[in-house]
């Protein structure tokens, strides 16, 4: 499906089913970032997920005179290559509003970017680098 011909339901409900739970087990964490393994204990056979916030500043040239606070989560999944390499597939979520967002609308911002990973309508984006 093209994404001009794709639909989001705006504060619906997201839920996963199926898989296998799997705990992450924490590599280490600051004020400011966690990083998890999860998947495997070895290096190169392990998944890993980096959990990271920037938190807003004082900017007299920002809107509302913060910058937007900022939360960004990587997760990096180990493929091993025909040529006995391995290499480290990822995907970057960057999540940024203004100080007065309210939880409602991080909510709905959240939803909707769950529903864009996942939904089948945007299923050429993601796996065909589509912008039909």
């Amino acid at each position: 499906m093209t994404i001009a011909n794709g639909s989001i339901l705006k504060d619906g409900t997201i839920s996963v089913t199926g898989g296998t739970a799997t705990d992450l087990s924490s590599l280490g964490n600051t004020l400011n970032q966690h990083h998890a393994y999860f998947d495997g204990t070895d290096y190169l056979t392990r998944s890993m997920a980096e959990f990271s916030i920037k938190q807003p500043k004082v900017s007299a040239n920002a809107p509302n005179g913060y910058t937007q606070a900022r939360s960004i989560m990587v997760i990096k999944s180990p493929l091993a290559l025909d040529n006995g390499n391995t290499t480290f597939n990822s995907i970057s979520i960057n999540f940024a509003c203004d100080v007065e967002t309210t939880q409602a609308e991080k909510r709905t911002m959240l939803g909707l970017a769950a529903q864009m990973l996942s939904d089948s309508d945007f299923s050429d984006f993601w796996e065909n680098q589509s912008t039909e």
